[in-house]
């Protein structure tokens, strides 16, 4: 992995599981670390915590990825103390086995998994490519595989599945990473997204009790959270893939993506919905 001293990276989700380990990384290489935290008083533990231990700053702000108020309030507080970003890590998500609704009245997952982040990129867009090269790191997953976009239920009112609601912001999460790459082509700024593998996490905790079950028996032959980090790390410190821009990777080598992912009207077509919701258009 390359040195990151003076680089300045967004690491979302990083309280806990591959969030926090891939916030942990960065910070040991020399970054300046920034979380955006759901709970302050956790994130600003969790920084105390990975400043310790990797010797190097990491600061903690309030941010709700389910609120698009609290993302917007995130956006300008950073950005009155930064003005600098050269690495954006999407990692939080979460996972609902009912379908339930933020206070903006979205389904919940959706929220928080895909289009906060969507609103979050670009709301630092401008300075991320201020501050190239720079990279953007969205973390996805293989569920996207399973699932087709319906952008006339993109809000699951009709038949929702804990499986079509993760499975759905994954593919949306890496829809928007292709379609995002193609519209930053030449500014310096690269985009790139992921499948960490199968991770022992803090999300297994939202499972339904048979899912957890099943979990359990499976936990022995899952990743750890530091394994699980090593491809979001990768992707945003080695110079290996300086130049790399719009791939789908895991273990550290780019694969293809599901063939329905890779449809450029429908990435469009969901960019320009992704706007009307989050009041970009």
């Amino acid at each position: 992995m390359h040195t990151m001293a003076g680089k300045v990276c967004v690491v979302t989700g990083a309280t806990s599981g591959i969030g926090r380990a891939t916030a942990l990384g960065l910070a040991r290489l020399g970054a300046q670390v920034v979380l955006p935290c759901h709970s302050l008083e956790r994130g600003e533990a969790t920084a105390r915590e990975l400043s310790q231990v990797s010797g190097h700053e990491v600061l903690a702000l309030a941010c709700d990825l389910s609120s698009q108020a609290s993302i917007r309030a995130f956006a300008g507080d950073f950005l009155r103390t930064h003005n600098r970003i050269h690495v954006l890590v999407n990692c939080a998500g979460i996972v609902c086995h009912k379908r339930t609704e933020t206070q903006d009245g979205l389904e919940s997952t959706w929220a928080v998994t895909y289009l906060g982040p969507f609103l979050l990129t670009r709301l630092l867009l401008p300075t991320l490519k201020r501050s190239r090269p720079s990279r953007i790191v969205n973390v996805a997953g293989e569920f996207h595989r399973r699932v087709q976009l319906d952008l006339e239920n993109l809000q699951l009112q009709h038949g929702y599945s804990l499986v079509r609601a993760g499975g759905q912001a994954m593919l949306a999460k890496v829809m928007f990473t292709f379609e995002l790459a193609r519209r930053l082509e030449g500014t310096g700024v690269t985009a790139n997204c992921l499948h960490p593998g199968a991770v022992r996490s803090g999300l297994l905790r939202n499972l339904p009790w048979y899912l957890r079950a099943l979990a359990s028996l499976a936990r022995p032959f899952m990743k750890s959270p530091e394994a699980g980090a090593r491809t979001p790390i990768f992707l945003a410190s080695s110079e290996d893939v300086a130049a790399v821009s719009g791939e789908y990777f895991a273990n550290e080598r780019p694969v293809a993506a599901a063939a329905h992912a890779q449809d450029v009207v429908l990435q469009r077509r969901l960019w320009e919905e992704s706007e009307r919701l989050t009041g970009l258009a």
